[in-house]
């Protein structure tokens, strides 16, 4: 039933404006009978578990939580990080190591015993950051607080984390040598607890004067005068330092109570271990600036599922919904039903060509025939099963639909697959990837079904990932779920979706989460899916190789933004078989990666192609080049798939 036989298409292709609605009502009552018909035997046997849900966040009003000091950093000409921890075991990582390897920094690491080399190295070659976890298991030489005094007094960060009550020998030896009084570890009562962030926005970005719950909260520090609170905890009445900074030279010593440790760093995310992993992510970002990977700018868009480009039933009030759009300026990206592209107004279509900057249009599945990429096999379970075969056809006639709306309208629907009712097997992403699309976006309640969770240090933090087929998948969020704000600190698009119905005629919900974001940073480029997708990277800047890019869409617009010419080494990970990275003018890279040299103020398209690929219409221009930074070179619309993940680095004795 998820696809009409073709004698019944060619007839409704035949019918009257008014026939076509009446048949796409029906169509669309009948898969919603078949799904309340299937919920009423299977209830809740949905054939999947969903992933860790996130935890709350509110804006914290604490007249304390402010930060005044300015305190002096060594500019980073190193991306060398210096870790001294405990060996990893099994289920146990050292947390500023994963870091590092997030950031794509050189992680050099040593147990204690080992140390005195690697901190005669940092002193010597200025490195920036050396983290030391402080949780009192593990003796230290002889001669290592005077090492670490010599490193800190030179302009190094050093961070000292993992701080328990079992620390306190070792803080005494510190205090002694640095002539300093040091914070002590505090056990926390039991009881519901809370990490309140500092209003210094260059530690902590986004969750600045933030507060979130903490579920892993059990260890405070005693205050003390001098000391610049960068992080509190609140346990029932009493709010106290959970990370602070103290002035020591012209460096600094950062001490957390948090933990030292992660079972992975994906893991750590969600449920959000606050205190434990943010801290160590601000102090990164901070410390190495551009030399860490970074997402070229902030990015967030609104997702309407299912309506027709159409007035009236099964679409839309769309002048409505573009003067929401325009008056708050956010991006409204429409998920429409391929099927029902032969339902669109000439009035639609020309307000959303004329009109890109506030609103655009992707696909949205293919029928709509309820989970219409399911597993290919299921039993017991509210949704049907899907065959392979079945699916890649229901793809070929969504392309079909899409492009050849693009041809009579000239409006060509973003290059971005919106699954319905959520992703399916990722069997059908080989399928995507060889029709042209360039990413799939999807609810984050779930990973891709009937295929296990891959190991990587880093999913679901990226952009989007790449770990299944190599095709990638950018995540979205529903409207209760505030965590858009950790998506922006992580380098994500912050896209929050939505139906119809719960957002009523005006918006209300997307207009409130829009000034939400607004009054979080002024810089958020509100665009399109396809837009989005095509700044999926990250870059950094190597002190001894230069610009680096990591890839995580199949096709990207890397910008110059500089005054000189800026050569950018770009990777890809995860690429499927037979597909190679193509832009104009590139030097291949022995691995398999590109040069490419970039005149300032331009920009260059960098995409997969395969002799199998074939290329859609694109959809809507670059938006920062539209916004007046680096306007488009070299050509665009290429066909193609995946780019290099910055892998974990393995430890190294320095």
């Amino acid at each position: 039933m998820s696809a009409l036989p073709r004698g019944v298409r060619a007839v409704v292709d035949r019918l009257s404006p008014k026939g076509k609605l009446a048949a796409a009502i029906a169509w669309r009552w009948l898969w919603a009978g078949e799904d309340r018909l299937r919920g009423v035997v299977w209830g809740d046997q949905r054939g999947f578990d969903s992933r860790p849900a996130s935890v709350p966040m509110k804006a914290a009003d604490e007249p304390r939580l402010s930060s005044s000091r300015s305190v002096p950093r060594r500019l980073s000409r190193s991306s060398c990080l210096g870790v001294i921890a405990p060996p990893d075991s099994e289920g146990s990582i050292s947390l500023l190591a994963e870091v590092g390897c997030f950031y794509g920094l050189d992680v050099f690491r040593t147990t204690a015993n080992r140390a005195s080399t690697m901190l005669d190295c940092a002193a010597r070659e200025s490195w920036p950051l050396v983290g030391v976890a402080l949780d009192g298991s593990a003796a230290m030489p002889a001669g290592w607080t005077e090492q670490l005094h010599a490193y800190v007094s030179g302009g190094g960060t050093l961070f000292l984390n993992g701080v328990t009550q079992a620390s306190r020998e070792h803080l005494d030896a510190l205090s002694n040598t640095f002539d300093l009084s040091l914070p002590r570890a505090l056990a926390l009562d039991a009881g519901a607890r809370e990490a309140l962030f500092t209003s210094d926005q260059t530690f902590a970005a986004e969750f600045s004067g933030v507060s979130v719950q903490a579920i892993d909260c059990h260890v405070a520090l005693t205050s003390l005068p001098g000391a610049e609170t960068l992080v509190w905890v609140r346990c029932g009445e009493r709010l106290l330092p959970a990370v602070s900074e103290l002035a020591v030279g012209s460096g600094r010593l950062i001490i957390s109570a948090g933990g030292q440790s992660v079972s992975r760093l994906s893991e750590a995310m969600a449920p959000l271990l606050a205190q434990t992993v943010l801290p160590t992510l601000m102090l990164v970002r901070q410390v190495y600036g551009e030399v860490a990977w970074r997402a070229p700018a902030a990015f967030a868009t609104f997702i309407i599922d299912d309506p027709a480009l159409r007035n009236g039933a099964l679409g839309l009030d769309y002048r409505r919904a573009l003067g929401a759009a325009r008056e708050h300026d956010f991006h409204l990206t429409i998920a429409t039903i391929p099927r029902e592209l032969a339902l669109a107004e000439a009035e639609v279509v020309d307000l959303l060509r004329s009109n890109g900057r506030w609103i655009s249009a992707c696909y949205h599945g293919s029928d709509h025939s309820g989970y219409e990429f399911y597993m290919t096999e299921a039993t017991d379970s509210r949704y049907r099963a899907r065959p392979l075969n079945a699916q890649q056809r229901s793809l070929h006639r969504a392309v079909a639909r899409g492009e050849r709306f693009a041809q009579q309208s000239g409006l060509g629907l973003d290059r971005v697959m919106v699954f319905p009712h959520g992703v399916g097997s990722p069997q059908i992403f080989t399928t995507l990837q060889s029709l042209g699309f360039i990413a799939a976006c999807n609810y984050d309640d779930r990973y891709p079904l009937g295929a296990p969770v891959p190991d990587d240090f880093d999913l679901g933090m990226r952009p989007a990932d790449l770990a299944w087929y190599g095709f990638p998948l950018i995540w979205r969020r529903g409207l209760p779920d505030s965590m858009y704000l950790l998506d922006l600190f992580l380098g994500r698009p912050a896209i929050t979706f939505g139906h119809l119905k719960a957002l009523g005629g005006d918006l209300a919900p997307f207009i409130q989460r829009s000034e939400e974001i607004h009054a979080l940073r002024g810089d958020v480029h509100w665009s399109s899916l396809e837009d989005i997708s095509r700044h999926s990277y990250v870059q950094r800047r190597d002190p001894k190789h230069g610009w680096q890019v990591s890839m995580f869409s199949n096709e990207i617009c890397l910008h110059n933004e500089s005054a000189r010419p800026r050569t950018y080494q770009v990777e890809r990970s995860n690429l499927p078989p037979d597909y190679a990275l193509v832009a104009e003018g590139a030097l291949k890279l022995a691995s398999g990666g590109l040069a490419i040299t970039i005149p300032p103020g331009e920009n260059c398209t960098v995409g997969l192609m395969s002799a199998q690929s074939r290329s859609l219409t694109p959809g809507r221009p670059c938006s920062l080049a539209a916004a007046g930074l680096p306007r488009q070179s070299a050509h665009a619309g290429l066909r193609g798939t995946n780019a290099y993940r910055p892998s974990r680095m393995e430890a190294t004795n320095h």
